[in-house]
């Protein structure tokens, strides 16, 4: 089974950036699966669950397998596709590790797991994309996927997506992080699909902290409900939710949760939204739950069209409208992840700029 290339390309897992990891699966078949340094571990989950006897318990303790039906479809899979990764205590692995799921075939159902690990003091960047064959039009992505970062550990998780135009997708995620870790996690989605619906969650113990950010890119029939929870459990915990959403016609519900219950957290939301046609919508959810009277809960919300001026201004220095429109959709995109290393955030940028035109309706 030969995957499309260009596909791989859409979402960043191409063997011309040089990684620390890679894993690639085409519908149930692994393709590949590499380390290329042994303070990385990185397995099939099947065949780490065969050498290390404390893996089962950890399946399913953070992202329940009742949690709904498509959770309990993943659980009660027989193929037992996915990928474990663990970085080994102390160990600063610079080079991202690029995973891959792909569906090559019409109405196929892929159900994947995945566990991560960050040992004490440890750091990892992950690159993870998720797409469909370009003759592929419909089928169905279910996956879960669950994070133990250790006190003092560092995880960059990168989700990049693009799917047909009737593909279904439910990504289930949680990550818990120990004292003084961080949890960084960006999603990327610049073109259709059917539905996708996501709402990850990020346990916070004491010092820790926990961001979120998000780029979607909705043209028409596209439906997206994606979100984030972050829960400050310790003392002192941080979080960040910030969300960028253009709508060319498709709809977006776009949620954020910050709770917290112990003194001396803090939280920020900002979900902006650009909305570009009336056959689409932008519906932005922001939450805040504080039960100590010693914590710093904020957010804002904005939705928006084009500004006339920006407009006016790039018109006047002979860039046609439809050119300029694009132009602003793509500045309004590029957003900026102040905890990302430079290499990462460049990629993202190159990921939005190659998308090389937005429809402005």
């Amino acid at each position: 089974m030969t995957p499309d290339l260009e596909s791989l390309r859409n979402v960043a897992f191409d063997h011309a950036k040089e990684g620390s990891g890679r894993f690639l699966a085409s519908n149930f078949q692994i393709l590949e699966t590499h380390s290329a340094t042994q303070e990385l571990e990185l397995l099939p989950i099947a065949l780490a669950l065969e050498k290390y006897d404390w893996l089962e318990p950890m399946l399913f303790s953070l992202v329940p397998a009742d949690t709904d039906d498509y959770v309990k479809a993943v659980a009660a899979s027989e193929a037992k596709l996915g990928y474990f990764i663990r970085v080994r205590a102390g160990a600063k692995v610079a080079l991202p590790v690029y995973t891959c799921y792909l569906i090559s075939s019409d109405a196929f159902v892929q159900t994947t797991h995945n566990i991560i690990i960050a040992e004490a003091g440890s750091e990892l960047h992950l690159i993870s994309g998720c797409t469909s064959d370009a003759h592929v039009t419909s089928g169905r992505h279910l996956g879960v996927t669950e994070y133990f970062i250790a006190e003092g550990a560092t995880v960059t998780s990168t989700m990049i997506h693009s799917w047909g135009k009737e593909v279904e997708v439910y990504p289930r995620s949680a990550a818990h992080v120990g004292k003084n870790g961080r949890f960084v996690s960006s999603y990327i989605a610049l073109g259709g699909v059917k539905r996708l619906q996501m709402n990850p969650l990020a346990r916070l113990e004491a010092g820790a902290l926990g961001e979120f950010y998000s780029v979607v890119y909705a043209p028409e029939g596209a439906s997206f409900d994606i979100g984030s929870r972050a829960l400050l459990e310790g003392e002192g915990a941080s979080a960040e939710i910030v969300s960028r959403v253009v709508s060319s016609g498709g709809d977006v519900v776009t949620r954020g949760t910050i709770a917290g219950n112990r003194p001396g957290g803090r939280g920020v939301m900002a979900c902006n939204g650009l909305l570009l046609s009336p056959k689409g919508y932008i519906h932005a959810i922001p939450e805040l739950i504080g039960r100590d009277p010693a914590l710093e809960l904020s957010h804002e919300a904005s939705v928006g069209m084009i500004s006339k001026e920006e407009l006016a201004y790039l018109m006047a220095s002979g860039i046609d409208e439809e050119e300029a429109k694009s132009l602003i959709i793509q500045g309004f995109l590029e957003l900026k992840v102040p905890s990302l290393p430079e290499a990462l955030q460049q990629r993202i940028d190159a990921l939005v700029r190659e998308t090389h035109h937005f429809d402005t309706i």
